[in-house]
């Protein structure tokens, strides 16, 4: 899974990090790049803009934590790990780096510690990208648990939070069509495809869309 929307948006409120001599503001550049490609799904080519921007800001945590939120949705589950703590030894309370914990405690079906996780971020409340993702990532939580209930109230938050986030209208519709609700589930992800049809989740949602209207059965891989 992973995310993918505000696309274009640039991470704001990133704190400074590094020795006085780092070239912070050409760094700024390549961590506005990361985080647009992590926004648009483009894993492999993030990492690379976030290695950047730590050569020319070393130990940045700002572009430490979403270097890990890369490679996490890589799977690349020891190194994310890895940088996590890394930003956790410099900041604590970093709630991004917590809602990517969470995740990563999710993919390993290690739900309580993924809720513990999540629901501290939610608490917390002190990063708007934070807050977003930590609602996506808690209804995929349910939505595993199959408590489809909770799970689309978690998906609809955090469409309130960020409207754009297209991946989101995939797990609302993926709740809704395995509750048995398959009309809810057509409009969830015919909005995700008229929010982006480029964007990947937005080609998923017209690829479930389109079976969907054929009277065929969506199937979800891993």
């Amino acid at each position: 899974a992973r995310p993918r929307a505000l696309a274009g948006a640039a991470p704001r409120g990133m704190p400074p990090g590094g020795p006085p001599r780092s070239d912070h503001l050409g760094s700024s550049t390549y961590v506005e790049r990361g985080w647009s490609c992590i926004a648009a799904g483009d894993h492999a080519r993030a990492v690379k803009e976030l290695n950047r921007a730590l050569e020319l800001a070393p130990n940045d945590p700002g572009a430490e934590s979403l270097l890990g939120w890369a490679q996490m949705l890589q799977e690349q589950y020891d190194e994310a790990l890895y940088t996590y703590s890394k930003v956790l030894m410099k900041e604590p309370n970093n709630a991004l780096a917590r809602v990517n914990l969470g995740y990563i405690c999710l993919k390993k079906g290690i739900f309580g510690e993924a809720i513990e996780h999540l629901a501290r971020a939610i608490r917390q409340d002190t990063d708007r990208k934070a807050q977003l993702y930590a609602h996506l990532y808690m209804g995929m939580v349910y939505l595993e648990r199959e408590m489809y209930g909770d799970a689309r109230s978690f998906f609809r938050k955090a469409l309130e939070l960020g409207p754009n986030l297209i991946e989101a209208y995939w797990e609302l519709g993926r709740a809704h069509y395995l509750d048995g609700e398959p009309a809810h589930a057509a409009e969830a992800w015919r909005r995700g495809v008229e929010t982006n049809r480029f964007n990947p989740w937005g080609e998923r949602c017209g690829e479930a869309l389109a079976r969907l209207e054929a009277g065929e059965p969506v199937s979800f891989g891993a």
